[in-house]
């Protein structure tokens, strides 16, 4: 093992382990300070996860006694966001699908914002005011936001009034320098003793932990898939779709997503093609260190919540995944194994701390997918793999997206692993066994 991987690896397994004891401490601090339970709500009104969070706010702040502070922030920057136009249109399609999933409110087809349009309602939201009256007055900001009414707008800034033009820039830059200290990088996320809880799709897990904390209640946020969706999935009785799947071996959440395609194949017999495409960090793009922590971290309760073992790893970057894609392209693709291998390969990496680069650790875990020794050394050997990786690096910014695991069904494309049980609800009604 690398001393390089060694060392990223350990202080990401100390990281993850360091869970309880910080909670505990927070858990300590309140008591002591016998104060009502905060949580910090970072917000942008162009953000669409963070109109859809501000929508439910009120019944988890009501349900648990808490008093949530809504606090208006810069824009990441590009470290932390190397891809703005294709996260806000992704984010745009995905919130109307998350919004009639869930019942709450976001347009088809809506725009961007203005600059102006955007500067405006955060001058309405910079305007001290009590926790709770904040709250809804982002909400009727991000109605009249996101459905483009200007008329709208105008009557909010006059009711509630506004800080000047000049001050709205430099205080969301303050915000978001506070935002990174707490260590975190982007909008739409909940920060409560500690932890971070991004959007609608991690409100369940601060609810899990407000219940351990003794406190009864409910927000209530039924899932059930939305027409919408269905309709762009596509489809016909009896006839499964194919899901296209682009990932990274040094991506946590593509790990996560492979035992969750796997059995979407053994379940629904339905087709699923891997394309892997190099880390970030090897395509030029840098990952900020709180992106990576806040990633480690959410990907480990993801895995626990979800049965698939995590938590002891061996970073591969470098030549460890030269040798996997090598080993993908050249031997898996070959003989049918691509999910089998990427399985062995990733589980390796993230769970059981296996290098890589190293021959021996390769090999078992190439083995433990059906694929022999001879071939392993063989497989990297051949460098034809690169021009293969280079592609379905293309093809990914075609479909509009940038990180990974992201899926394609249908006319339906979307990122990150969360959208899978969405998409199983939709293969299930293809399904003649559904």
């Amino acid at each position: 093992m690398s001393a390089k991987s060694q060392v990223i690896g350990a202080g990401l397994n100390l990281y993850l382990s360091s869970r309880s004891a910080k909670r505990a401490l927070h858990t300590v601090g309140r008591l002591l300070r016998r104060g009502r339970r905060q949580v910090r709500l970072y917000y942008r009104v162009d953000d669409p996860y963070s109109h859809l969070l501000v929508q439910v706010a009120p019944r988890l702040a009501s349900a648990y006694r808490l008093e949530i502070e809504l606090i208006p922030v810069a824009q990441p920057g590009i470290s932390a966001n190397p891809e703005p136009d294709m996260l806000q249109g992704h984010a745009i399609r995905d919130a109307a699908i998350l919004a009639e999933t869930y019942g709450l409110s976001f347009p088809h087809g809506a725009e961007p914002p203005s600059e102006d349009r955007a500067r405006r309602a955060h001058a309405v939201l910079l305007v001290a005011r009590p926790a709770e009256e904040q709250l809804q007055v982002a909400a009727e900001i991000g109605e009249a936001v996101w459905s483009n009414d200007g008329a709208a707008l105008a009557g909010i800034v006059e009711r509630h009034g506004n800080v000047s033009g000049e001050e709205v820039r430099p205080a969301l830059e303050a915000n978001y320098a506070a935002l990174e200290r707490a260590g975190h990088y982007q909008p739409g996320m909940l920060h409560y003793a500690g932890e971070w809880y991004w959007g609608i799709d991690r409100l369940h897990y601060l609810e899990e932990r407000l219940r351990q904390e003794g406190l009864e209640g409910s927000v209530d946020l039924a899932r059930a898939p939305g027409s919408h969706l269905a309709s762009i999935v596509g489809g016909v009785d009896g006839i499964k779709p194919r899901i296209e799947a682009f990932v990274s071996f040094r991506s946590p959440y593509s790990y996560l997503s492979i035992p969750q395609l796997i059995d979407l194949r053994d379940r629904y017999g339905v087709e699923v093609t891997l394309r892997p495409v190099l880390p970030m960090v090897m395509r030029g793009l840098a990952v900020p260190r709180a992106k990576r922590l806040y990633i480690v971290h959410d990907a480990k309760r993801e895995a626990d919540r979800l049965g698939i073992p995590f938590g002891h790893a061996c970073d591969p970057l470098g030549k460890g995944i030269a040798y996997c894609m090598a080993l993908f392209f050249n031997r898996a693709a070959v003989k049918g194994l691509e999910l089998e291998l990427t399985h062995s390969l990733m589980q390796g990496i993230w769970s059981e701390a296996r290098d890589v680069a190293h021959i021996p650790d390769l090999v078992f875990l190439a083995e433990r997918a059906g694929i022999n020794e001879p071939d392993v050394r063989a497989a990297i050997e051949d460098g034809s793999w690169e021009e293969t990786a280079k592609a379905n690096r293309s093809a990914l910014t075609e479909l509009g997206f940038w990180g990974v695991p992201s899926l394609r069904i249908g006319s339906y494309s979307t990122w990150g692993q969360d959208r899978l049980p969405l998409l199983e609800a939709e293969i299930a009604r293809f399904s003649p066994s559904a």
